[in-house]
């Protein structure tokens, strides 16, 4: 009974998981081909997402689409975040004194998730979004974050084989790597030379809790041709006022999940 229980209950979040941003609406046969199931049991599962709000369907060309139940969720799992709320006054300073834009973001195993952005956006720079993610191995966030872990931990997160390579300057051995990110810990901050988005850079900063403890990440990108050395490091000492600022700032009860 269980087992049927469980599979039933990935079935139904396969079928949230088909939509994305990219393809926003989904017919029914499109779905049941991305899952490799039968048309009536995707029927199903659809028609009982949709009674309880977490799909819609629409009705002049039958194709469906994620509800609005599933951002009530998110916004009940947004509530539960403060570190965000603490941060974004500071974020929005940082991002009008800089022009460029400024993340937050934590560490989850392998890769980094946005929780905060701030600053308009612009020619020349990325596209991210609050929920997206990105590898840790090849950010400036993600460095940071990966510095304050312990040695052990931060070993078995970046494993022996090759990193995955997003651009010519990333960084793929991890022992190379573990050497840039004691390197990280020693002078506070973090660069990322064009190794996750090619033409971009990012300096990023730790946020700390009381007992000293790299809980997240704040940075600022942009494009290699407007952070020159001159400039990064301006923009360097910025980010280390807003992290320090932000720091004080946060209680001993609050962490990215409290």
């Amino acid at each position: 009974m269980s087992g049927t229980t469980l599979s039933s209950v990935r079935r139904c979040l396969e079928v949230l998981e088909a939509f994305s941003a990219e393809e926003p609406e989904l017919s029914l046969a499109q779905v049941s081909r991305r899952l490799g199931c039968h048309k009536s049991s995707v029927f199903r599962i659809l028609s009982t997402l949709a009674a309880r709000g977490y799909v819609e369907k629409n009705a002049l060309n039958h194709t469906y689409r994620l509800g609005w139940k599933l951002l009530d969720l998110a916004g009940r799992l947004a509530g539960g975040y403060k570190l965000p709320d603490i941060a974004a006054p500071f974020m929005e300073a940082l991002a009008q004194s800089t022009g460029e834009i400024v993340h937050l973001s934590i560490l989850d195993g392998e890769e980094i998730v946005y929780l905060e952005k701030k600053g308009r956006s612009q020619p020349l720079t990325v596209s991210t979004m609050v929920g997206g993610r990105n590898p840790a191995h090849a950010s400036a966030m993600g460095k940071v974050l990966l510095s304050g872990l312990p040695k052990a931990e931060r070993a078995a997160l970046l494993g022996r084989g090759p990193l995955a390579r997003l651009t010519a300057n990333t960084i793929t051995d991890p022992q190379l790597l573990s050497r840039e990110l004691e390197a990280v810990r020693r002078r506070g901050y973090a660069l990322d030379d064009e190794e996750s988005f090619q033409g971009i850079r990012c300096l990023a900063a730790p946020l700390r809790d009381r007992d000293g403890r790299v809980v997240a990440a704040i940075s600022v990108t942009a494009p290699s041709q407007r952070l020159g050395s001159r400039r990064a490091a301006e923009i360097r000492r910025q980010v280390l006022e807003a992290a320090r600022l932000i720091s004080e700032r946060i209680p001993p009860s609050v962490s990215p999940g409290d």
